[in-house]
């Protein structure tokens, strides 16, 4: 799950996300292939800093919009982008768990006024260089 997240990323654990969709601003997700019931692990994240009051845009009433992005695995089983985008989702959870099966990882954030530069950032990480080496280090470590 640590392949995922930004260096500097400011996170909180969430007990029981569902009991207040208010409580935390995105979350990630892997495929858990010993889970037969989910089939996913989630993990949430809240941010603490300057992002921490931002408030939603782009909503409807249908729900918030979401920043989203989307990785499958290559044949080695290193993560590999494959798309992100914006949709306003009713559930962002339900929303994964209808992925279930598919072998997708990824992550969603909450759109926000201030979540544009913090998604940029991340996406420039998880496509980029430094996001690679780790994953290549953590096969080489699993190897050993």
């Amino acid at each position: 799950m640590n392949l995922f997240k930004k260096k500097a990323e400011p996170e909180v654990e969430i007990e029981n996300p569902d009991a207040n969709e208010e409580k935390y601003d995105g979350f990630y997700f892997v495929p858990d292939y010993e889970d037969f019931r989910d089939n996913l692990k989630l993990a949430f994240f809240s941010f603490k800093d300057e992002m921490k009051e931002a408030k939603p845009i782009e909503s409807s009433e249908m729900g918030d919009k979401y920043h989203l992005a989307f990785f499958t695995s290559d044949e080695e089983g290193a993560p590999s982008f494959e798309d992100s985008f914006e949709a306003i989702l009713a559930d962002p959870i339900v929303y994964i768990k209808n992925m279930v099966g598919t072998g997708m990882s990824g992550c969603i954030l909450r759109k926000t006024e201030k979540s544009d530069e913090w998604w940029t950032d991340y996406l420039n990480y998880v496509t980029g260089g430094e996001f690679k080496q780790k994953v290549k280090a953590a096969f080489s470590n699993l190897a050993e």
